[in-house]
């Protein structure tokens, strides 16, 4: 086959593929699309594909054709934390006010601490689960931020299927996912910045948080007022203010990346500091290529990077700990929070299954951790497992107690 052959039979594959599963009559009111490309590209890996065609696996997903599959993938992981921080409008939130700032940050800060200490414990019993640049500590905070993760767009997604977009309940969780992704970037970048300072010169310790201090004053006094002259002066609606919008993501992403962070938080810092008017127009145009088309090339390009044994008892205890302590810490500090702030038990119970999602964001900080080597494969795949089945069993759950929560509508 030529080269040209070959890339457009992936693109069939990861494209193409898990989207028409998610068509099967039945399949998208239990699985959201997001899991189907992730379970794909597990499937096209080593573990499965590559063991059971060796042949037809090196043929497609050679070496050579693997890196011309990098650029749709770090074109999607951009993208998507750029759509990310474009879903982040402080203005929905303010309404809610202080209550839904306190639920947000418990239903963050209480899984993250079982986390943390979930971490500590595979640490101990697992050592082979730490990455080669990661202490204990910068693992065991890794673990936690990987527990304490909702993926705001995948929920979206949910809230869309179950028509629930316009409710109170919608709205709630919606609003606590964006703040959840805001204080995960925190605290990853801080997590980022400590590994980059770890055997550094004195010299480059110091200069680490200058240049990130920097980067922060340059996007909010320069590159946000001059986005809001020149999405004004231009049409957003044709070439001029995209290219606009492009320039600076990428170039946030350059930085990022530069600085020893990781090109995502730069797409990520680009999609909060865009002007508000042109928040939605860019929503409705980008994310349903991101989605759909660049996306599932992120998903394949994990999947041929996981190698996996689902026989290994090490897999499988880690997944089931990660699963257990995920879905606990994330239904307590979701759900006596928001009983406790006003809301009644049903809606309270349906809160805090709809922040079990984590889907594409989890993904993506895994992988982060991974090339990092803060956490070891093993570990990256166990994590894997547990993001794919928690993000599955949310809209069955919350079909259970879709009976009994509230009716009333959102308000205007």
């Amino acid at each position: 086959m030529s080269e040209i052959a070959i890339f457009f039979s992936q693109a069939l594959l990861v494209v193409g593929l898990p989207y028409l599963v998610w068509r099967i009559p039945g399949m998208r009111r239990v699985v959201p699309l997001v899991v189907l490309q992730i379970l794909l590209g597990l499937a096209l890996g080593p573990s499965i594909f590559g063991k059971y065609s060796p042949e037809l696996s090196a043929i497609l997903f050679s070496e050579a054709s693997m890196q011309r599959l990098m650029g749709p993938s770090w074109l999607a992981i951009v993208l998507f934390t750029f759509l990310t921080g474009l879903h982040w409008q402080t203005s929905e939130l303010k309404p809610m006010g202080w209550r839904l700032a306190w639920m947000s940050v418990l239903s963050f800060l209480v899984p993250g601490i079982l986390g943390v200490l979930t971490g500590m414990l595979l640490a101990y019993q697992f050592p082979e689960t730490v990455g080669q640049r990661a202490n204990v500590w910068q693992f065991a905070i890794a673990i936690g931020l990987s527990i304490s993760v909702t993926a705001l767009p995948v929920l979206g997604a949910i809230l869309r299927e179950m028509e629930l977009m316009e409710h109170p309940l919608g709205r709630i969780s919606l609003g606590m996912a964006a703040l959840n992704d805001a204080i995960l970037w925190f605290f990853l970048s801080i997590l980022l910045a400590g590994l980059v300072n770890d055997g550094g010169m004195v010299q480059e310790t110091l200069m680490i948080p200058v240049e990130i201090g920097l980067y922060l004053v340059v996007m909010l006094f320069v590159i946000k007022p001059l986005l809001r002259w020149i999405l004004k002066q231009c049409d957003i609606v044709g070439d001029a203010g995209l290219v606009a919008v492009f320039i600076s993501v990428f170039g946030s992403a350059l930085a990022t990346e530069q600085i020893g962070l990781h090109a995502a938080l730069g797409g990520f810092m680009i999609g909060i500091i865009i002007p508000r008017p042109f928040k939605h127009f860019l929503i409705e145009r980008l994310e349903p290529l991101t989605v759909v088309l660049l996306l599932p090339f992120f998903f394949a390009m994990t999947g041929m990077k996981t190698s996996f044994d689902i026989t290994s008892n090490t897999i499988v205890s880690i997944t089931l700990i990660a699963i257990v302590m995920s879905m606990v810490g994330k239904f307590i500090g979701t759900t006596l929070p928001a009983r406790r702030l006003g809301e009644n038990w049903p809606d309270s119970i349906a809160i805090g299954i709809l922040m079990q999602t984590k889907g594409m964001m989890e993904v993506l900080l895994l992988t982060i951790f991974r090339d990092a080597h803060i956490i070891s494969p093993t570990c990256f795949s166990a994590m894997m497992f547990m993001a794919i089945i928690t993000t599955s069993l949310t809209m069955p759950m919350l079909r259970l107690v879709m009976p009994w929560i509230s009716k009333a509508p959102a308000a205007p």
